[in-house]
């Protein structure tokens, strides 16, 4: 059964940032993983504060970020696992393509 996911997000400068994204990781085509977005509720044009949301299941991988225009560096996405209703924060997306691949063999 899937799980509503709702995170909010903080006001930022819309000049230098993108709006706030998040999706669900599937690894199980690619490594690279395949991307299923989720909705950010939210004013791009003024930068105010928003709210990600997504539908995922036990186990499921999320990916969230936000497009960093001056530091483009900085556009590394965070990644976590679905457990028990809560997102566990990854280390990267090495972790999130192990642990959802790992989960597929089982």
């Amino acid at each position: 059964m899937a799980t509503k996911i709702t995170i909010t997000t903080s006001s930022y400068n819309q000049r230098r940032y993108g709006k706030p994204w998040i999706a669900n990781v599937d690894f199980s085509q690619t490594p690279k993983g395949d991307y299923r977005w989720g909705d950010w509720v939210g004013n791009h044009n003024d930068g105010s504060e928003g709210l990600l949301v997504i539908e995922a299941n036990e186990g499921d991988i999320i990916a969230r970020g936000q497009k960093d225009f001056r530091q483009p560096k900085n556009n590394v996405p965070s990644y976590y696992q679905v457990r028990n209703g809560e997102r566990i924060k990854l280390s990267g997306k090495a972790e999130a393509y192990q642990l959802a691949t790992s989960a597929k063999e089982q």
